[in-house]
């Protein structure tokens, strides 16, 4: 069972009393930055763990089995008829400083230099959901309450799930749109990060396109092979910016991961 609240089998529903569930493995996966002076493909092997836990109508996701998968924090208001509306708390957009994305980096990188951090953000707002026999169409308006960028995002996706034969084939579509104070809070260059490579930009709202695949497999009882990919196109207020080296972004993984 996906957990991921994009996927119209996510378990992000009111429940009796309280129910959880995980799963733990690992995958090699394959990625090209947007970010500027990182190496073209980075690639390594990293952990797919996740956790979904329940209370009546509150709930806490972690999903790091699907690549658009994350933390997510939520409260049920309404879920009949196919039709759910969520209060919902979730991380948006990775943070980054001169040294890169995340923890996958090793010191300083030259492009980059000088640039200030770029803290991990944290959104929270409604989401509305209309699920079908297979398929989920979710829209979800954000704001920052971290103190980040202090922005709104604007989610849209469509997923559908494909069983055949012992195969699971999920697919989905995604557009998201980005305030102004977003998209230079992460993206804009102020006077004190300028240089003569890197001059002064500030931008408007931005917007980017999502898709992703997944497969997965049942070898045994627990263990599950999965694979997946997902591309995200971004609108030319993100591309046009100094510290991005392309308009796009893909990833690709496989793996295994072990369902208690």
């Amino acid at each position: 069972m996906a957990s991921n609240r994009y996927y119209a089998d996510n378990t992000l529903e009111p429940t009796q009393g309280f129910a959880w569930d995980w799963s733990a493995g690992a995958g090699f996966y394959i990625e090209d930055s947007y970010l500027v002076g990182i190496e073209s493909y980075d690639k390594g092997v990293e952990l797919d763990l996740s956790l979904a836990i329940s209370y009546d109508r509150f709930y806490l996701d972690f999903d790091h089995n699907q690549l658009s998968g994350g933390l997510v924090i939520g409260y049920s208001l309404i879920d009949k008829f196919d039709w759910g509306l969520d209060i919902l708390g979730t991380n948006t957009q990775a943070g980054f400083d001169e040294k890169g994305l995340g923890f996958y980096n090793n010191g300083v990188i030259k492009e980059l230099q000088g640039i200030k951090k770029r803290n991990y953000d944290f959104d929270v707002g409604l989401r509305l959901t209309r699920r079908f026999e297979n398929s989920q169409f979710s829209f979800e308006y954000l704001h920052d309450v971290s103190g980040a960028h202090n922005g709104w995002v604007i989610n849209s996706f469509f997923s559908q799930i494909l069983p055949w034969r012992n195969w699971e084939f999920r697919s989905g579509v995604g557009i998201s749109a980005y305030s102004a104070d977003f998209t230079n809070y992460y993206f804009g260059i102020d006077n004190d990060e300028a240089t003569s490579l890197r001059p002064v930009y500030s931008s408007n709202a931005s917007t980017s396109i999502m898709f992703e695949f997944h497969a997965e497999y049942p070898l045994s009882r627990d263990w599950v092979f999965l694979a997946g990919w997902l591309t995200t196109w971004f609108s030319k207020e993100i591309d046009d910016s100094p510290i991005i080296s392309q308009g796009y972004q893909h990833k690709a993984k496989v793996g295994l991961r072990y369902v208690f």
